[in-house]
């Protein structure tokens, strides 16, 4: 099968169909390509898994908020909120360090 490839990706493509400019006609997928898909593929992965983790954060963190912002939280629950919003700020500076996107480095959930 034939395809039409750019430095970023690749689409399959017919008989007598036109390329797009910046397009190469190829009968099979360079090596190259194919580790800049899964790289991509892999880095989405992890994008989704840190979305996925801020939500499950900001689910901690609202209702905590909430007693906070009317006064009518208790010590231990200020003491909670506190340690959820380190772990939210700490998930949002994960694509700053080090490993990002291969081997994120991810903080460790609040055990409170």
């Amino acid at each position: 099968m034939p395809y039409a490839i750019t430095d970023k990706g690749w689409r399959s493509i017919g008989d007598g169909w036109d390329l797009a400019e910046n397009e190469t006609y190829v009968d099979e997928l360079p090596e190259w390509l194919l580790t800049v898909a899964e790289q991509q593929r892999n880095e989405a992965t992890t994008i989704i898994t840190l979305n996925s983790l801020m939500d499950e954060a900001g689910k901690v963190i609202q209702p905590l908020q909430d007693d906070y912002d009317i006064n009518d939280i208790s010590d231990e629950n200020l003491f909670k909120l506190k340690a959820w919003k380190r772990y939210r700020s700490a998930l949002s500076k994960t694509p700053e360090r080090e490993g990002w996107p291969a081997t994120p480095d991810w903080p460790a959930q609040p055990e409170v």
